[in-house]
């Protein structure tokens, strides 16, 4: 018992630290500053490792996709500037 707990507290843990810094990135991003897209890509990665955690396939998949966005968004920037 005392594992799952562990295990669940670890993913909490991780769960909430993706929620802050994607909330961090969406703020930065509405207000055009370019920093959002490096932010965002922190849970992204944090979010596909509690996906793998937790066995969530389609969270998977959404963090997986919504990291190649922001990868792009961050090449775009790069290009324009």
């Amino acid at each position: 018992m005392s594992d799952m707990l562990q295990a669940l507290t670890w993913a909490s843990a991780l769960g909430f630290t993706a929620y802050v810094t994607n909330v961090w990135g969406n703020l930065l991003l509405t207000r055009k500053n370019h920093l959002g897209f490096y932010i965002r890509i922190v849970p992204n990665i944090l979010w596909g490792a509690y996906a793998w955690k937790t066995l969530d396939l389609f969270l998977l998949v959404n963090s997986v996709t919504f990291l190649a966005i922001n990868t792009h968004g961050v090449l775009k920037w790069r290009r324009e500037r």
